[in-house]
């Protein structure tokens, strides 16, 4: 009897399985190079992780669920994404009891029941990451900057970053009323799924691909005109952090997420390439979920996260002819003293980590105190510090927490001490 694989899976094997793996060592190796470390969670959870947090408005919930009465009489599902459970399995396990911004990324299949074609199976594979504890423009931007760096070490470089941010509270609950009431006198011209979600979830359908070019839709209200001044300043100061970065972005008014925990920044990398039947290919996207680990019943811990869709990128890369490569890290944090070394900190960062250096920065802190424990939890052996007088003498400091050394050297001694090739790095004046 001849048995094949099942409609929407996909075989890895030779060429393809080597790629695979390759996407899983790149993706991971940067995301260490940014402090994230591995958290692996089960494939299946209790279906209420998902209704819970994914939210029962959503595609997911309502069409797209593997889910299944186990002999215990339990309702179980597939994930569909990675998200919810690496938020619960953060609660369950206390993890926030620990201080600190806590940094996980996951790699592993995922199940959806939808249409097969071209960039969507019914089990595929995400990379993500997922930060909690952290709220500051600077962490938004650099987890984005993340996405963007990973994407830049696979040899991807035809994309478009699209940013947004959709609110939270008060000011979310008018704006989907006010997106009520303008849909609500053209329902009956819009799609089957935009009359279902706005029932449900009436953001998701700013994100419907059947009517998204409908004089309807393009006249829809924006969310930034009912945001108050605080959510629209903390927008403002990642899209400054990114242009600091230098991440090309563009704004996009329309830009939501499909599931319901998202609050605030999201974002969406999509390939860019007019001539390319891939063109306009999501492969990431994500956002900020201030709220998620209270729907757990755990403590308000703010978090952000993204995932990358791999065969996705093993389309692109197939279309660019990439081939694989090998990765490195190592161990550095970078203390700043004062808020205008914060900035030469943050660039002295990301120079280190496009060399290929494990990098830790403190995003907010001017005090030494926190930024030293955020050495020690992180284990670093080298800790570069930049202080005023380092800078205006083009100097850096540099301590060995393994052989107890310290040493001061010019600004340009920094890639041998290293061991860099290439360009060398300089302060910002």
């Amino acid at each position: 009897m001849k048995v094949n694989k099942i409609k929407g899976t996909l075989d890895f094997y030779q060429y393809d399985a080597k790629k695979y793996r390759y996407l899983q060592r790149i993706a991971s190796g940067v995301a260490e190079s940014f402090g994230f470390r591995e958290m692996i969670t089960p494939i299946f959870e209790a279906t209420e992780v998902f209704v819970r947090s994914v939210g029962e408005g959503s595609d997911i919930v309502n069409k797209e669920m593997y889910t299944f009465i186990d002999r215990g009489d339990r309702s179980i599902t597939l994930r569909p994404e990675g998200t919810a459970p690496v938020t619960r399995a953060f609660v369950e396990n206390k993890l926030y009891a620990i201080p600190g911004i806590h940094k996980f990324y996951y790699f592993g299949p995922m199940f959806r029941y939808e249409r097969p074609q071209a960039g969507r199976l019914r089990q595929f594979t995400q990379f993500g990451v997922e930060a909690f504890g952290g709220e500051h423009p600077n962490l938004d931007a650099d987890l984005i900057n993340l996405n963007y760096q990973i994407l830049q070490a696979i040899g991807i470089k035809n994309i478009k970053v699209l940013i947004n941010t959709i609110g939270s509270g008060k000011a979310r609950e008018n704006y989907v009323e006010a997106l009520k009431l303008h849909f609500e006198p053209h329902l009956s011209t819009l799609c089957e799924d935009c009359k279902q979600r706005y029932q449900k979830n009436p953001l998701r359908m700013l994100d419907c691909k059947v009517d998204c070019h409908s004089p309807i839709m393009q006249s829809a209200p924006l969310v930034s005109n009912y945001l108050p001044e605080e959510d629209l300043k903390y927008f403002q100061d990642v899209m400054s952090a990114l242009n600091f970065f230098g991440i090309p972005f563009e704004k996009s008014d329309r830009l939501v997420r499909g599931l319901d925990y998202y609050t605030n920044t999201v974002f969406e990398i999509v390939y860019d390439d007019p001539n390319s039947p891939l063109n306009n290919l999501a492969l990431s996207a994500g956002g900020r979920y201030n709220s998620l680990t209270r729907d757990f019943d755990g403590p308000d811990y703010p978090a952000i996260g993204f995932a990358m869709g791999i065969e996705r990128l093993m389309m692109v890369m197939d279309e660019l002819d990439i081939t694989v490569s090998e990765t490195k890290d190592d161990t550095i944090t970078v203390i700043t003293l004062g808020e205008k070394m914060k900035k030469q900190g943050l660039l002295l960062t990301q120079y280190l980590r496009l060399k290929g250096k494990r990098v830790e920065i403190d995003y907010q802190s001017h005090n030494l105190k926190p930024q030293f424990k955020l050495a020690d939890r992180t284990g670093s052996r080298y800790i570069i510090i930049i202080g005023l007088d380092e800078f205006e003498n083009n100097q850096i400091r540099i301590k060995d927490s393994w052989e107890k050394t310290e040493i001061l050297i010019p600004v340009p001694e920094l890639t041998a001490f290293f061991g860099i090739e290439g360009e060398k790095y300089a302060y910002q004046k």
